[in-house]
């Protein structure tokens, strides 16, 4: 969470000044990172042993999804992520939910929390919660930490369920409800320890050097958030705002899966010094490992604001300098294992477009983000439309969506274009610590070859008349591509690697969608395969493209019974109509025929 003061808060009755946060020591509970979890699965150096090293996050909200400015959004977001369960569970391997525990009105998005035990939301109760997680598997969930500050249950310091301590000792020595005539706080003696980190003016900073309080989130994160409703790791909120070495503890004492943390520098991002950003943000992950703390990713805002420039932004959108993807201070190419990559989260973009990237440079920039090292972090509304997500009126909140608009280049949605590049970095194993050679960098052209555990690719981002050379290369055309961004897949030499075709289309009950084409299992189009269904919709083959890369490609209808192969002349079943298909479009939209 950006330094997104309530401007207006002030305005409020006073009794709705909650808040709370600060630094203590910690106490000799700390696990080692790693201690194993289950038979045979284990946190290493903060990753766990059973995460797919190719998996991809999806932000599971945005900051409309609990609109303080339409109340009429409020309580149905869980219902929301249980209606998209299909697209999400076999897609993405973490699904970052928002802040689960009740907040007061005029923090409706839960960036404020009270009582930290209720799971009660304006996102929905917590029985519906725990169905979205449920509904989602086998993704998993991650809970949005909120704990360098919190709200009162009745004033501004008065901290319930749970307590921790006596009012107000949970809250750092410094917080101005000690130095506000105006509060009920004011001048008292009852406080905790110095900040440990910077301060958060909108509400009251907790002091995590108290064991009562260390030991007190770790109660509710084990028992409440992971016992109970089922999250496995955490997104920590504005962790510039206390030491880094809590994270490090609460993360080995809840065995957390998975764990990355929000440090958005405040200092102004110059493009010049890089290495600013970079060293605060890894001087912030290396304090995790404190005390036998287990190490935590960070968000890489580095990449953030490269990307920005490389693309532009806000008032900034004619900026183009795409030299700017190849900093070696991006967290993912100084250390790919700590760095979680994205493009706009709920303060960057959504409706509060703090630091929102060109809206017309999404696919370009999803091309970088889903082919390149890192774990990276899909949008919620860059993903999914308006309509699948109940949204019809309020043209803010409409225009953020982008999942159901067509990728400029291309005849895919975002939605599929999300999705091809997901298939296609897991198909290539491109890995978050994948290596990477940066063949271009100029203002107007970025390519790079990224060398996966399964095969090898090349991505140029911008519009230049370039082509990659070499072994696997020469003459083979890009297996994707679209305005300013293209994707060639290295043959081998003769050694040809796999791909995935996909088709959303209903066939009807008893029957089963058949794929034929030039590829080497299609024996120029004289076999054809039944495809596999999958529960989002569309029905999927993966196959081998010949040699050179190039191949075209069509579905027929038929009953399910012909079997997995049908050969010869395809008796009974239905050819697509239209043109064929080719390796540069493997999910395409249904031509028709039937």
């Amino acid at each position: 969470m950006k330094n997104k003061v309530l401007k207006w808060l002030a305005g409020f009755s006073l009794v709705f000044f909650l808040f709370a946060s600060c630094e203590n020591s910690i106490s000799n509970k700390a696990a080692a990172s790693g201690d194993t979890l289950s038979a045979g699965r284990a946190i290493v150096n903060g990753i766990d042993s059973n995460e797919d090293p190719s998996g991809v996050m999806l932000q599971g909200f945005n900051w409309s999804s609990a609109d303080r400015n339409d109340s009429s959004t409020y309580y149905k977001w869980y219902n929301v992520v249980i209606s998209r369960a299909n697209d999400i569970k076999n897609t993405f391997e973490y699904v970052w939910f928002p802040p689960p525990s009740t907040s007061p009105d005029f923090a409706p998005e839960g960036y404020i929390p009270t009582e930290l035990n209720d799971l009660n939301s304006r996102y929905g109760t917590k029985t519906q919660l725990k169905q979205a997680i449920n509904a989602i598997k086998p993704a998993k969930a991650i809970a949005d930490i909120v704990i360098n500050h919190r709200g009162g249950s009745t004033s501004w310091g008065d901290f319930r369920n749970p307590q921790w301590t006596g009012d107000y000792y949970s809250i750092c020595y410094g917080d101005e409800g000690f130095t506000n005539p105006s509060s009920p706080m004011y001048n008292s003696t009852a406080r905790g320890a110095a900040d440990t980190g910077e301060n958060y003016a909108d509400a009251r900073d907790i002091d995590h050097t108290s064991t009562t309080v260390q030991n007190g989130i770790i109660t509710w994160m084990s028992d409440v958030l992971k016992s109970d409703a089922g999250f496995v790791g955490w997104r920590y909120d504005f962790v510039k705002g206390f030491g880094g070495q809590y994270v490090g503890k609460y993360n080995a004492q809840t065995s957390a899966v998975f764990s990355v943390g929000e440090f958005w520098p405040t200092n102004t991002f110059n493009q010049n010094d890089t290495a600013n950003w970079k060293n605060q943000l890894m001087n912030w992950v290396n304090s995790t490992t404190q005390n036998s703390g287990q190490k935590s990713r960070v968000f890489d805002f580095v990449l953030k604001g490269n990307m920005n420039y490389a693309f532009g932004w806000g008032s900034q959108s004619t900026l183009w300098n795409l030299s700017r993807l190849a900093d070696s201070n991006n967290i993912f190419r100084t250390a790919p294992a700590s760095a979680v990559t994205f493009i706009d989260n709920h303060d960057t973009g959504s409706t509060q477009k703090h630091w929102e990237i060109d809206p017309g440079d999404l696919a370009p920039a999803y091309a970088f983000i889903l082919t390149h090292p890192g774990y990276p972090c899909v949008a919620w509304q860059h993903y999914f439309s308006a309509s699948e997500c109940g949204v019809t009126s309020n043209s803010a909140n409409v225009a953020q969506y982008r999942g159901g608009d067509t990728v400029p280049g291309t005849s895919k949605t975002f939605k599929q274009h999300i999705n091809y590049l997901i298939d296609l970095r897991k198909d290539q194993g491109i890995r978050y610590d994948s290596a990477i050679t940066v063949l271009a960098a100029t203002t107007t052209n970025y390519a790079a070859r990224i060398t996966g555990t399964d095969g090898e690719i090349v991505v140029k981002i911008g519009g230049d008349n370039w082509s990659p050379t070499g072994t696997g290369y020469t003459g083979n055309s890009p297996i994707y591509s679209g305005t300013n961004f293209a994707v060639w897949v290295k043959d081998g030499g003769g050694t040809a690697t796999t791909v995935t075709l996909k088709m959303a289309k209903d066939v009807g009950y008893g029957n089963g969608l058949y794929f034929t084409g030039s590829y080497n299992e299609g024996s120029n189009w004289t076999v054809a395969t039944r495809g596999t269904y999958d529960n989002a919709g569309y029905w999927y083959v993966t196959v081998t493209p010949p040699s050179n890369g190039n191949f075209e490609w069509k579905v027929l209808k038929g009953a399910y019974s012909l079997g997995e192969t049908v050969t010869g002349n395809f008796s009974g079943l239905t050819w697509e109509s239209g043109s064929n298909h080719n390796q540069s479009n493997l999910f395409p939209s249904f031509n028709g025929g039937f």
